[in-house]
């Protein structure tokens, strides 16, 4: 799809982010010298700014301006040392020796330098390398100003556990919140959040403060969410009335109704049910349960947006349990007592928790006065992330090309890493390695993988998702239509709802005329393909579009929606902010969690050290979630720092 335009130009491609908007955002915190290079020339600012890249399109305002998701020169770094533009890595001379390299910035690579942080003892050194200009994989956030208002919202990772007062460790899902309760506690982060204040009409919606929840389909209807079919337009609701109200056949109708209040099920008097469920996917157990295709079709967006970056004939069963998706509840199997969580959304995502934990690791990181508001919204000071001599240091935009033993992985005493950064290529010494890394880099850069762990890595398949931010100026034809969240068959993406957020600190009411940020969750599927081929198809399907491109397919699926409300996207939109993770997600298949073919489950196999090399990803507990990075980092960091 090419980039349209038109001469009236309803959709208002050719408006850019106001000059004062930049202004207040870019230059401030980073000089005219930057205005400069990003203004265009007739005094308006450039709408790519500041990357002027087509592809990667407008990054809005703050630290995260450069980093929004896969960026063109992220892509670019990668695939020069694809193409073989860079020297024979044997040939780069050691220009740097430390005691423990970090390979990834994401949660479990953060996890594994707080560790270092906490443990290493005096003496030791640590250098965390970053691909991306900042931390964080995909827990960053983008930040906009729209008529003079700072509007923040997730890159990605989203929604944590919020542990009230009570709760006691590892009494909800056993050890796997177990490294995130010591955090949360360590990081003081509260066991209360605060909502912003609404008025003005909105407070006569449920507005929800966590995107994921109107998309779940046991939950999506304590939102009263409204359905869109082209042709008919809305139905408010429609779980409301058994669906009846929807153009969907009656028997898909009886299907909708009792798989969102998940009323059918086959292994309640099952014995050997988890690994049943391992052996089959989740298309062969909504077979089983009856349902038909229009289940499939509802849920398979949820499922690639929720964890999975596929459709459910590209997951397991077992997989589908762990997201808790209807039909999948096993028999004797208790998560625990859940009266003492909840779930907790920050403005950013999960980029507070992060920024929380950088903060701990290096004192003065973060600008403000220490208290979450500052820590999740304050400027990063740069300079402190890479100080000579420091114990542990953080590297941005370096590009990891080679990892390799310095002799034979049995007896060798050190690891050579090998990165690029600013054109170049620069070698370290490290006593060990944690490669907090995907397996889909892992198994290209470390050099001497062993054939165990290059099988191991074979079972590992991604989905990637698009997280597209919309800053508006208003969301009036919401309140007019009746409801805040939506969600659609037809066009780019498919669910969005408004949010309200978590108040960090003093805060006005939120309004239907205030400005907000819609955040639209967008999978790329083809339920026809082989699961094998989902993920490669719809990383095509990503990458190939230019920004202009899912632009004008934003703008023009809400003009179709909304337009009729009073939606005027020349109007109403302020700016548009694209993330696109090419592998987002790993989509266990069969076999992934209990292994297949007498063959060990490949988590496992991954989880032994590798000589002095060790890999911690969350994608080996099968969910890339922020409690799964916490907890594979942690063990990773253990077993890197043993070998100290």
């Amino acid at each position: 799809m090419s980039h349209r335009k038109i001469a009236s130009d309803p959709l208002g491609m050719t408006s850019a982010i106001t000059r004062r908007d930049f202004i207040n955002g870019v230059a401030a915190g980073s000089g005219a010298a930057l205005l400069g290079a990003c203004s265009g020339g007739d005094g308006a600012s450039d709408p790519l700014s500041p990357s002027g890249s087509p592809w990667t399109g407008f990054g809005g305002v703050g630290d995260y301006r450069w980093s929004n998701g896969n960026t063109q020169a992220v892509m670019e770094a990668a695939h020069r040392f694809r193409d073989g533009a860079y020297p024979d890595a044997s040939t780069v001379p050691v220009d740097e020796t430390v005691d423990l390299v970090i390979v990834g910035g994401g949660f479990s690579g953060m996890t594994a330098a707080y560790e270092f942080s906490r443990r290493a003892g005096p003496g030791r050194t640590c250098l965390l390398l970053e691909n991306h200009p900042i931390v964080g994989g995909e827990a960053k956030q983008n930040e906009f100003l729209v008529d003079g208002r700072r509007l923040t919202a997730p890159q990605g990772s989203n929604g944590a556990l919020l542990l009230k007062d009570g709760y006691v460790k590892g009494s909800y899902g056993g050890e796997l919140y177990d490294v995130y309760t010591d955090y949360y506690r360590e990081l003081g982060i509260p066991a209360h959040a605060e909502l912003e204040p609404v008025a003005g009409g909105a407070e006569r919606y449920n507005l929800t403060d966590y995107h994921f929840s109107p998309m779940a389909p046991a939950s999506e209807a304590g939102y009263g969410t409204a359905y869109h079919f082209p042709g008919r337009g809305w139905v408010r609701d429609p779980s409301k009335n058994g669906f009846a109200d929807t153009p969907w056949p009656p028997a898909a109708q009886r299907d909708m109704d009792d798989f969102v209040h998940n009323r059918r099920d086959v292994l309640g008097k099952m014995r050997g049910a988890e690994a049943w469920l391992d052996s089959i996917t989740y298309y062969d157990l909504l077979d089983r349960l009856g349902y038909g295709a229009e289940v499939r079709r509802y849920i398979d967006p949820y499922i690639a947006v929720a964890n999975f970056g596929v459709c459910g004939n590209a997951i397991s069963g077992l997989a589908a349990h762990r997201l808790g998706l209807p039909g999948t509840a096993l028999p004797g199997v208790d998560h625990g007592d859940a009266s003492h969580i909840g779930v907790v959304s920050f403005p950013g995502g999960n980029a507070a928790i992060l920024r929380m934990m950088l903060a701990r690791m290096i004192p003065g990181a973060i600008a403000g006065d220490g208290r979450l508001a500052a820590l999740a919204s304050g400027p990063i000071d740069f300079a402190k992330l890479d100080r000579a001599g420091a114990p542990l240091r953080i590297r941005g935009g370096a590009t990891v090309t080679q990892v390799v033993h310095e002799g034979g992985p049995a007896d060798a005493e050190h690891v050579l890493v090998t990165y690029a950064r600013d054109g170049k290529l620069r070698k370290i010494r490290a006593r060990s390695v944690v490669m907090a890394s995907g397996g889909w880099v892992n198994r290209t850069i470390v050099g001497d993988l062993p054939d165990s762990h290059r099988q191991a890595y074979r079972a590992f398949h991604y989905g990637p998702v698009m997280i597209a931010n919309v800053a508006l100026r208003n969301w009036r034809f919401f309140d007019r239509l009746g409801f805040t969240a939506a969600r659609w068959f037809e066009g780019l993406g498919w669910q969005v709802s408004v949010r309200r957020n978590v108040a960090l600190g003093p805060t006005r009411a939120l309004t239907p005329d205030d400005p907000t940020v819609l955040t639209f969750y967008i999978p790329f599927l083809d339920a026809s393909l082989p699961a094998s081929a989902q993920g490669p198809a719809a990383r095509t399907r990503l990458l190939a579009a230019s920004y202009g491109d899912f632009e004008w397919q934003l703008r023009e699926q809400m003009t179709e929606m909304f337009g009729a409300a009073g939606f005027d996207a020349r109007r109403d939109i302020a700016g548009i902010i694209l993330n696109r993770w090419g592998h987002a997600f790993v989509a266990p298949q069969p076999g992934f969690f209990l292994g297949r073919d007498g063959l060990p489950p490949p988590a496992e196999v991954l989880r032994r050290p590798h000589g002095r090399i060790v890999f911690a990803h969350s994608e080996l507990q099968g969910l890339m979630s922020m409690a799964c990075a916490m907890m594979e980092g942690h063990r990773g960091a253990r077993q890197a720092m043993a070998m100290l």
